[in-house]
């Protein structure tokens, strides 16, 4: 063979290798084209059935979608997010904690993770899972993800009995939450008055206000957290605000009529005379000392003492005739609350002004 035969020959030879690995490479590509298409088509399916509520079908497309490509974050999510909604929790985890390893900054399957844990109580795995959804990474609509799980992690707080970890979320939840999103604002002072905090709830109505000053809802929820905090007059303006604003809420006309009963009633109020202080004190008197009979008798010494008192004409009062029925009438509404295991309903108007008068006397002390 010349050497002109045995080039042509490895010409021929090396072109026939470069076909075969070309139509080899195409037939490849084609292939993995055609698992990843009925993949995606399997995925999208599976979407529509879990959209229409047949989260079974849709834990099946899934899965098939798996077979065709293991790999892939977005089709086990999606798994894993039917079974939590067939209850099949512990599946579920499996595959969100696989994912969680190779991502553990992934806010969606850390928060899918949180709530596993959430409702099986293993409430340290899911406060962990939570502070890492809240500070993890979200491709999209990152801080109403991170809002709605932080809300979520102060639901659980809230269950163990945390109050001061339920306070703290809030307060960084505040910080956080952007001024012109007064729905989420409103929530946040909302929940920080049903948990003690009328101070900071104030503050956050107050706020909503300074950039809508008709906000019907704020001025509302600002009423209701001056009157926890016995500033019954801010209250008393609060409601009517929220009325002249429009908004409807039935219960506006009963807390401004509380707000002007208790301020006819409260004997501490710096605008009285003094026969008006000694008035409202000796009624202050007369209704605690009723209410207390409902449920017990009150000791002969308390009973002497108080019909002594309310029997004193006006004419004859002395200023330390008003100190004492006030201070008597918090020693007998003490009396009812530790004597009456389960009293009467009582006088909204009454325990407000009750609840002012303990506060008083608690910050001279």
């Amino acid at each position: 063979m010349t050497p002109a035969t045995t080039r042509g020959a490895a010409i021929s030879v090396a072109a026939s290798l470069v076909l075969l690995m070309t139509i080899t490479g195409f037939l490849t590509r084609a292939y993995y084209t055609t698992r990843s298409s009925r993949a995606e088509a399997l995925y999208q399916e599976g979407m529509r059935l879990a959209g229409a509520g047949h989260s079974a079908q849709a834990a099946d497309r899934f899965r098939a979608a798996l077979v065709y490509e293991h790999n892939s974050e977005k089709y086990r999510l999606a798994l894993a997010r039917s079974l939590m909604d067939l209850g099949r929790w512990d599946e579920a985890e499996t595959h969100l904690s696989e994912l969680s390893e190779d991502d553990p900054t992934n806010g969606p399957i850390n928060l899918m993770l949180a709530r596993i844990a959430g409702q099986a109580h293993r409430d340290s795995d899911a406060v962990l899972y939570y502070q890492r959804a809240i500070y993890g990474y979200w491709p999209e609509h990152p801080i109403e993800n991170r809002t709605s799980a932080r809300f979520e992690l102060i639901g659980i707080f809230k269950r163990d009995g945390q109050p001061r970890q339920v306070l703290a979320e809030l307060l960084d939840l505040a910080a956080e939450v952007p001024e012109d999103d007064a729905a989420t604002r409103r929530r946040i002072a909302t929940l920080l008055l049903t948990n003690g905090s009328p101070d900071h709830a104030a503050e956050i109505y107050r706020a909503v206000l300074a950039n809508d000053r008709s906000d019907g809802a704020a001025e509302k929820g600002l009423g209701d957290a001056l009157f926890d905090e016995s500033d019954f007059v801010g209250a008393r303006n609060a409601y009517r605000a929220a009325s002249r604003d429009g908004l409807e809420d039935p219960t506006i006309e009963d807390r401004l009529k509380e707000c002007n009963t208790v301020l006819q009633l409260d004997p501490t109020l710096v605008r009285l005379s003094a026969n008006e202080r000694f008035d409202r004190a000796r009624q202050l008197l007369d209704l605690t000392s009723a209410a207390a009979r409902q449920c017990t008798a009150l000791p002969a010494d308390t009973d002497a003492a108080a019909q002594k008192l309310m029997q004193e004409k006006p004419s004859r009062r002395r200023d330390g005739d008003t100190v004492e029925m006030i201070t008597l009438a918090q020693q007998v509404w003490k009396l009812r609350h530790d004597a009456c295991a389960q009293p009467a309903a009582p006088d909204e108007a009454l325990t407000a002004v009750m609840a002012k008068i303990q506060k008083q006397m608690a910050a001279t002390q």
